[in-house]
């Protein structure tokens, strides 16, 4: 069977993209200015609110989340008086958000470049906040704009933007997105991924004023409000009396804790909500404890204060649970935590030992959940699980999380746990291997690769496995290897193993697997057909045959200078050269890859001879004889413009009168 090449400037322009604007209507329902119900606005009039830089530099970095939810949100940012590199590094957070919660209604920010007073490095709160509208989860309690939006699946108020924010403009920023940041200056994307945190919810009504506590706003509470539990009394914020001092007590009583589930399922202990013994407006309630999240811990975005050098570039896994708990659903799969579990001690028969870990996700796909290549079946968040025969080697763990029903939905973390010290082990045995894919030989090079599972017997602790000089690692005594580069040759393969860390750990399988043969690639071209010469233009058309064995399968095929994608496979194929010039002289054609240049079909091999010229540009009609009928073609074309108008004789891309006065110089003749 002979196939046809397609041109490659062909199938580009095949590639075409369309996007269509999306409209949404909204009205405004039950809303009220957020700023009239929280300690912001009392911050604001003391000149404290916002999050507090502290001159110390903590040079330590929580990096982005290694993945974002399958679904997310669209987040819009109108910025007054900021600096272009300022504006980069703002919708470098905004895109970390947008890929961790889920909107179908925008989300729209007013961002303002501000001197704010000493120390202050950023500040920001929902611009409204909406009770008892459709979709309210529940009766009487405030939901800010950007959340109440999603709940109703509406915009409840199309007047305002949903989240107001300041930043310091004489602030020493670090506006890079590498976290690496130098002495002295303060990481500008960690301050806006902190004051977006508060516009989008983490931010409750409490205050004190002197020895009275207040909490909500005409008799309703803030949702973030319902969450916090005072462990000094051991029940809900709310159970005592806003306009009391028992509410100042346990404002200032050091004891706040968040109650809902998904922040509990976050962290081994109750998530500690700031409440110092000196209320502190802006910073107490709506904040994680200082002290039970330091600089560097994975929850301390939402901590009230920033070191210079301190870099957060993930929410982490207490203020997603408790997001999750407020009502920011999430519709698309997301793994949000990996904690270190009950670890069992080393077992000196293997030097082993087994390890739990606590999992957190939403919206887990059909499926099984892999955890460091292990499968388990998922049962619901949070699920406990145990990974077992782990090396005792006193080495930190890294853990790679993903499910087998939606590879995309993962999570990533290092040094979630640490192995015990080594306590003597059994002796290392080859169990068993068994072959996998062999790929086809790679015409380039001459390879292919070879998968092999190999399955040990008290491996723990020998370290990596080193196969045929490649090294990959040994999870629960299982490695999965892909060899690669191996010389395609057809013959047998003998398999010496070893491992890294001991060395008396070492088997040799000979005549595992046999090779595939050599793969020489291989053109011919032949003439098929020469067409005649065309009237109108001067030039032919060659019909081409080509045979290929072994073509590379990355690159492109170049036949005397045109490209034409790469076939997969051997065969015979045509191609077709146009615009050739005809001038009855001897001709020659090449071809060659462009990715492996050495397989190539000499020029001297293919030739042929080219029709004699017949150019006649003033014979429109082709009959042979420039005439009447012609000179009615440029008449009827006259005024055209283009390069493929009929009747442009002087080739100008316009039919005009220089075109008729050189018909008419050649009028009579024949061509």
């Amino acid at each position: 069977m002979t196939s046809s090449l397609v041109p490659f400037s062909t199938i580009c322009a095949l590639m075409v993209c369309a996007f269509l604007p999306a409209q949404i209507q909204a009205q405004k329902m039950f809303g009220l200015p957020a700023s009239a119900m929280h300690d912001h606005a009392v911050c604001a009039a003391q000149g404290c609110d916002g999050l507090v830089g502290i001159p110390e530099d903590h040079f330590l970095f929580v990096p982005p989340p290694a993945t974002y939810r399958s679904s997310a949100a669209t987040i819009n940012v109108t910025y007054n008086n900021f600096p272009s590199d300022a504006q980069a590094a703002f919708q470098y957070a905004v895109n970390i958000w947008a890929g961790l919660i889920d909107s179908d209604v925008d989300i729209d920010v007013t961002a303002t470049w501000a001197s704010l007073g000493d120390n202050i490095l950023g500040s920001a709160s929902p611009s409204t906040v909406h009770r008892n509208f459709t979709g309210a989860p529940n009766l009487d309690v405030y939901y800010p704009s950007a959340l109440a939006n999603q709940l109703a699946n509406d915009d409840l108020d199309t007047d305002d933007a949903d989240i107001t924010c300041n930043f310091g403009s004489d602030v020493n920023w670090y506006l890079g997105l590498d976290g690496n940041v130098p002495p002295g200056a303060y990481d500008f994307v960690t301050v806006v991924l902190h004051e977006l945190c508060h516009g989008l919810g983490f931010i409750g009504s409490a205050t004190v004023a002197g020895n009275t506590g207040f909490i909500g706003q005409s008799g309703s509470p803030f949702v973030y409000d319902t969450f916090v539990n005072d462990n000094n009394t051991g029940g809900s914020i709310l159970d005592l009396n806003s306009g009391s001092g028992a509410m100042a007590d346990a404002l200032t009583g050091n004891g706040l804790v968040w109650s809902g589930p998904g922040g509990l399922a976050a962290s081994v202990s109750p998530p500690g909500i700031y409440a110092p013994a000196d209320w502190e407006p802006g910073a107490s309630f709506s904040h994680l404890r200082e002290d039970m999240y330091l600089t560097g811990d994975a929850n301390a975005l939402m901590t009230p204060n920033l070191n210079t050098g301190e870099a957060i570039h993930n929410p982490g896994p207490i203020v997603m649970g408790m997001f999750n708990d407020m009502g920011w659903g999430v519709q698309g799969c997301a793994i949000s935590a990996a904690l270190a579990g009950a670890q069992l001690d080393c077992n000196p028969e293997t030097n082993t030992y087994s390890q739990q870990l606590i999992l957190i996700y939403d919206n887990a796909p059909a499926g099984l959940i892999n955890v460091n290549g292990s499968l388990f079946t998922i049962s619901g968040s949070p699920q406990t699980i145990s990974l077992n025969n782990l090396p005792a080697d006193g080495q930190p763990v890294d853990v790679d999380i993903y499910f087998t029903g939606d590879p995309s939905c993962n999570f990533s973390q290092q040094a979630v746990f640490t192995a015990p010290d080594p306590c003597s082990g059994g002796t290392c045995t080859l169990t068993s291997y068994a072959l996998g894919d062999q790929s086809a030989c790679n015409s380039i090079d001459g390879t292919y690769s070879q998968s092999v599972t190999l399955v040990f017997q008290y491996s723990a602790g020998a370290g990596d496995v080193t196969v045929n000089g490649q090294v990959f690692p040994v999870a629960n005594d299982q490695a999965n290897v892909t060899l690669t580069g191996l010389v395609a040759d057809g013959e047998a393969v003998d398999m010496l193993i070893t491992f890294t860390d001991d060395n008396d750990c070492a088997f040799a399988v000979f005549d595992a697997w046999t090779a595939p043969s050599p793969c020489p690639c291989s053109i011919s071209l032949d003439i098929d057909n020469v067409s005649a010469c065309a009237f109108t233009t001067g030039t032919y058309e060659l019909d081409l045959v080509l045979q290929l064995t072994n073509p590379p399968a990355t690159g492109l095929l170049n036949i005397g200078g045109n490209l034409f994608e790469s076939p997969a496979a051997s065969g015979n194929y045509t191609a077709t050269i146009s615009d050739l010039t005809a001038n009855g002289e001897a001709q020659s054609i090449g071809a060659f890859f462009t990715n492996l240049p050495t397989c190539n079909s000499p020029e001297s091999a293919t030739t042929w001879t080219a029709p004699e010229s017949c150019s006649c540009p003033s014979d429109l009609d082709g009959d042979g004889i420039i005439g009447v009928s012609d000179t009615l073609e440029i008449l009827a074309n006259f005024g055209c413009v283009g390069s493929d108008c009929l009747g442009d004789i002087d080739g100008d891309t316009i039919v005009g009168v220089s075109d008729i006065l050189q018909l008419l110089s050649v009028f009579g003749s024949s061509c």
